[in-house]
């Protein structure tokens, strides 16, 4: 599943954009939101498209590039909901892409062409559900907390001509 992605509206969703932000501030929230779709997508970060208004784009911002395998767009020239637009009207697969905003205008358009869509806190919610139900590892796999008594002996064994001082580096004759 690719995923579509109106980044200030996510931003506002996630509480990081409340009241005044300076550029600094800005610049932190969009990479906080950078960095959590990073964990949440994984290695399918490549599938992840964010759309920001250019109005808010960093000093010196292009209107293309990556962060971390995800996809980011700069609306420079017109408001980031027409690109959103746009790249939904060029999708070649549009049932295989989830538009994740809260603007009507953007969910009218992805409905439109058959695009699933995802309101910012139900994505979130997803992302969560996620993140609780990620596979943790079988217990073959696990640390184990203490060796067994044959264990350590089998190691002291090993290891038993070597100098039990620590600032010596060589053992003595």
């Amino acid at each position: 599943m690719r995923y579509l992605i109106d980044g200030y509206n996510l931003l506002h969703a996630m509480g990081l954009l409340s009241g005044k932000v300076g550029p600094h501030g800005l610049e932190r929230a969009r990479l906080a939101l950078l960095g959590r779709l990073c964990g949440d997508h994984g290695e399918d970060t490549g599938a992840v498209t964010v759309v920001f208004d250019a109005s808010r784009a960093p000093p010196g911002a292009v209107d293309k590039e990556d962060y971390q395998g995800i996809h980011i767009r700069y609306a420079l020239d017109c408001e980031a909901d027409e690109i959103i637009e746009n790249l939904i009207q060029q999708e070649a697969t549009p049932r295989q892409l989830t538009i994740v905003s809260d603007d009507h205008r953007i969910q009218q358009a992805a409905r439109r062409r058959r695009c699933l869509v995802s309101g910012c806190l139900d994505y979130l919610e997803e992302m969560e559900r996620r993140r609780r139900r990620k596979p943790t590892l079988p217990e073959a796999f696990l640390k184990p907390e203490s060796i067994s008594n044959q264990e350590a002996q089998h190691w002291l064994r090993e290891f038993a001509d070597l100098v039990d001082k620590p600032n010596q580096t060589e053992p003595q004759p």
